[in-house]
Parts: structure tokens; sequence; C-alpha cells
């Protein structure tokens, strides 16, 4: 897995190189982007549902959720069924955004 950084930086040499680029460049270069961004999600996302078990306690990385803990009710293949432990509502979250409570 390649280095990750806290903060992306564009530097001057790649914003030019894009700036020369024609719109066909572009598009290859943003659907090579887009391949690196949807690979990592799904690593993270292979990742978690191996540790991930009904019953386990979790919190999601999502501002409607910061905080909260919540319990998995199912486990589906992109997705899992999480359930508020103080409460009713129940949600659907992607398993790239589940972390689990050790």
């Amino acid at each position: 897995m390649r280095d990750k950084q806290k903060t992306p930086i564009m530097n001057t040499e790649l914003m030019k190189a894009l700036n020369g680029m024609s719109l066909e460049e572009l598009r290859m270069v943003n659907s090579y982007v887009v391949g690196l961004i949807k690979d990592e999600r799904r690593e993270k996302a292979y990742e978690v549902k191996s540790e991930l078990k009904v019953g386990m306690v979790v919190s999601v990385n999502h501002p409607k959720l910061m905080g909260k803990q919540l319990r998995v009710e199912k486990i589906n293949r992109t997705k899992a069924s999480l359930k508020l432990l103080n409460g009713f509502a129940g949600y659907n979250v992607p398993l790239s955004l589940i972390e689990v409570i050790k």
C-alpha cells in the first residue's frame, strides 16, 4: 500500500502537467484516480468486514453519527445494518465508514 499523507498537496509540476493535457487525457487521469480511490475503499471494507461480527459495538465515521455507538445487526456484501445502542434508530452504513471499537 502507498504512503498516505495527512494533507494532500498539489505541487506546481503536477498542476502544470494537468493544465497542458487535452480533455481526453484528463478523462484518462480521472478514471485512473477514481479507480485508485475505489480500490482503497474496497480494501478498507474488506478489512472491516473480516473483523466484523453480528452483535459487535462499532462507531461510524460520519458527521450524523459522530460519537454514537451502534450495534451490528446484519452484515451484507457492501453495507452493514446498524442500530443505536440506546435508541431505536437503524442505519445501513457502507463498510468503509465503520470503525470497530476495541
